[in-house]
């Protein structure tokens, strides 16, 4: 990946940790693992160590629904991470 793209790549990895107010470390570590397997795992444990603590008996009821935006967002990063990277290197 070039220094840019690796720049861009950190620049907007961290909004959306700082927009949903996700683990730092962990989150990397989820994106990290997603770039080696070459997909996002939306179901498992994995993705629900990267959320922020929620309690489960809230009247908001709001987990899923951030867990689900969360894996939208994280997924778009994603795709568009991936692609650039694998269109550089299909190029070369």
């Amino acid at each position: 990946m070039t220094a840019y793209l690796e720049a861009q790549r950190e620049k907007e990895l961290g909004e959306i940790i700082a927009a949903e107010n996700l683990k730092p470390e962990e989150t990397a570590q989820f994106i990290d693992a997603a770039f080696r397997e070459g997909s996002i795992r939306a179901s498992g444990t994995a993705i629900t160590k990267v959320l922020p603590p929620v309690s489960r008996f809230s009247k908001e009821k709001n987990h899923g629904e951030k867990k689900r935006r969360v894996v939208q967002k994280l997924g778009e990063f994603f795709e568009r991470f991936f692609e650039r990277f694998f269109g550089l290197v299909s190029k070369r």
